[in-house]
C-alpha cells in the first residue's frame, strides 16, 4: 500500500480537488430525474447509441484496479499506487462518458421498462461509487490512515459488485433476460409437466380474474400497449385506472367500476369492451367478476371462500374446469412456442421473443448495437411467420423485395420500418394482412405513388410518416379515402 510521492504532494491536482469526486459522487445520483421534455434531436440519437461502444473502457479498467489491489495484499505483484490512481481516474471519466452516452440513448426512448431502469440506475450508482472509491483513495494518499484504505477498498469492491449487476441488466437489454445463463450447464433440463395447482391455494384474483383478463383485455392493456391509459397487468394498475370519465375499479361496487360497466354494455354500444374481433368475457366470468368487485375486490380473497357462497360456488365448479383446460393449453404452447424458437439457433442480426400475453405470439426486432439484416435473412424466419405479431426492421437493410416475406405473417398487428432502404413499392405484398394496425415508414423514401398502397390494407389504423417527403396532397387523399386511418407526421414509438 506504499503511495508514490506524486500522490503525497498536496499541490497534487487530483489530491487537490479531491472533494470533487465527493460531490461528483453524490450530484451524479439526480441526473436520473432529470427530464428533457422533449422530443429527441437527431444529434441526441447519434451521439447516444455510441453508448455500448464506450461503455466498455470503464468496465475493464474498474475491474483492473480491483485485481491489482488484491495482487498487492496477497504479495503476488507489486503495483505502484501511482499506476492504480491513475487507472481510477481514468475510469471515472470513462464512466462519466459512457454515463452521458447511456442518458442521451435513454432519452431517445429507444429502451424502456424495468430492465432498462435497472440498467440506468445500475450505470448512476456504479459511476458515484467509483467517484467515492477515488475520492477515498485520494485521501489515504495524504492522510496515510488504515481506515481511509479500507474504506476505499470495500468501495471499489462494491463497485466491481454493481459493475456485474449493471452489465448484467445491459446484456439483457440487447440479447434476452437469459442470456448469460441460458446455456449454463444442467440448466436446459426436460420441461416439468404441467399440474394444476390445488383449489385451496388459489385465489380469486391472481388465478382467475388475472387467467381470463389475460386472455381477453391484456393484448390492449400491458406496459407496452395501453389504450385509454388503462393498464390491466398488476393490481396497482388496476387500482390507479385510465383516463377515462369513470373509475375502473370501484371497491364493493362493480355497478360503479368501469371495469364491470364496460364488459355487460351492449355489444354494439362504442364502450363495449372488448372490441370487435376480440373474444368477449363469457357469462361466468362476468359474474365472478361481479362478485369479487361487489365483495371488496381483495386480491387475497381465496376461492374456498367464494365457494361458500351458493350463489357463486356451480359457477366456480364449471369454470375451474374450463381454467385448469386453459392453463394446461397456454403451458404446453409456451413450451412449444419456445421449442420452436430454440429450433432456429441463436442470430447475431435479430431478436426473437415471446408475447408475455399470448404465448404464440412472437416479437421480431433488430440486435443493438445494429448488424446487418437483409431480405435473405427473412427466410430463415419462415416456421415462424403465422406466430410473429410485432415486427421491427428499425435501421436494417431490408428492402422492398423482403416485403414479399412480410406479407406472408399472417398474424402481424404492428409494422416497424424506421430508416430501411424501401421505397414503398413492396407495400403492395401487405394488403393481405388483416391484422396489422400499426405501420411506421418514417425517415424512408416512401414515394407519393407508392404510399396510397396503404389503402388497401384492411385493418391498418395507425401510420407514421415523420420525416418523409409524402406530399401535404396525397396525406389528404388517403385521409378521405380511409376516414378512420390516423396518419401521424411526429416521431412514432421505437421498438
Amino acid at each position: 500500500m506504499n503511495s508514490h510521492p506524486l500522490l503525497t504532494n498536496k499541490k497534487n491536482i487530483f489530491i487537490k480537488f479531491r472533494h470533487l469526486f465527493l460531490l461528483l459522487s453524490v450530484g451524479i445520483l439526480f441526473i436520473p430525474l432529470i427530464n428533457p421534455g422533449e422530443a429527441p434531436s437527431d444529434i441526441t440519437i447519434f451521439l447516444g447509441r455510441f453508448h455500448p461502444l464506450v461503455v466498455h473502457f470503464p468496465i475493464v479498467l474498474i475491474f483492473l484496479a480491483l485485481i491489482f489491489e488484491i495482487l498487492k495484499k496477497v504479495n503476488i505483484i507489486k503495483v505502484q499506487a501511482t499506476l492504480i490512481g491513475f487507472i481510477l481516474g481514468i475510469g471515472i471519466l470513462g464512466c462519466l462518458g459512457s454515463l452521458i452516452f447511456g442518458f442521451l440513448l435513454f432519452y431517445t426512448g429507444e429502451y424502456t421498462g424495468e430492465i432498462m431502469n435497472r440498467h440506468l440506475w445500475g450505470g448512476v450508482c456504479l459511476t458515484a461509487l467509483t467517484a467515492l472509491g477515488l475520492f477515498l483513495f485520494l485521501t489515504y494518499a495524504k492522510f496515510k490512515r488504515e481506515p481511509y484504505y479500507w474504506a476505499y477498498f470495500i468501495t471499489l469492491f462494491v463497485a466491481n459488485l454493481v459493475l456485474f449487476y449493471t452489465s448484467h441488466q445491459g446484456g439483457s437489454l440487447t440479447h434476452g433476460e437469459e442470456y448469460l445463463t441460458q446455456f449454463l450447464p444442467g440448466k436446459n433440463q426436460p420441461q416439468p409437466n404441467w399440474e394444476p395447482k390445488p383449489i385451496e391455494e388459489m385465489l380469486v384474483y391472481d388465478d382467475v380474474i388475472v387467467a381470463f383478463m389475460e386472455n381477453k383485455c391484456m393484448s390492449c392493456h400491458n406496459e407496452n400497449k395501453s389504450k385509454g391509459g388503462l393498464i390491466l397487468t398488476t393490481y396497482e394498475d388496476l387500482l390507479k385506472g385510465g383516463k377515462g370519465e369513470h373509475a375502473t375499479l370501484v371497491l364493493n361496487s362493480s355497478a360503479e367500476s368501469d371495469l364491470y360497466r364496460r364488459v355487460t354494455l351492449p355489444t354494439n354500444d362504442n364502450d363495449y369492451m372488448p372490441p370487435d374481433g376480440k373474444t368477449p368475457l363469457n357469462t361466468n366470468e362476468v359474474l365472478l367478476l361481479k362478485w369479487w368487485i361487489d365483495n371488496g375486490a381483495d386480491p387475497k380473497i381465496r376461492l374456498t371462500e367464494a365457494s361458500s357462497n351458493p350463489d357463486i360456488e356451480p359457477i366456480i365448479s364449471v369454470y375451474l374446469s374450463e381454467l385448469e383446460k386453459e392453463q394446461q393449453r397456454r403451458f404446453n404452447q409456451k413450451i412449444s412456442t419456445e421449442s420452436l424458437i430454440q429450433s432456429l439457433g441463436h442470430s447475431n442480426n435479430y431478436e426473437l421473443s415471446i408475447d408475455p400475453y399470448e404465448e404464440k405470439s412472437i416479437f421480431l426486432s433488430m440486435t443493438f448495437p445494429p448488424s446487418k439484416f437483409r431480405d435473405n435473412d427473412l427466410i430463415e424466419l419462415q416456421p415462424l411467420f403465422e406466430m410473429i405479431t410485432k415486427a421491427s426492421f428499425i435501421g436494417s437493410d431490408i428492402t422492398d423485395d423482403g416485403f414479399y416475406y412480410i406479407g406472408q405473417m399472417s398474424s402481424l398487428k404492428e409494422l416497424y420500418l424506421q430508416q430501411t432502404q424501401m421505397n414503398g413499392e413492396g407495400l403492395a405484398y401487405l394488403s393481405s394482412l388483416e391484422n396489422l394496425e400499426i405501420l411506421d415508414l418514417s425517415k424512408t423514401n416512401i414515394t407519393d405513388g407508392n404510399i396510397l398502397h396503404i389503402i388497401r390494407i384492411p385493418s391498418l389504423k395507425e401510420v407514421y410518416l415523420n420525416e418523409t417527403n409524402i406530399s401535404k396532397e396525397i396525406i389528404e387523399a388517403i385521409q378521405v379515402n380511409r376516414t378512420n386511418l390516423k396518419i401521424h407526421l411526429e416521431r412514432g414509438k421505437l421498438f
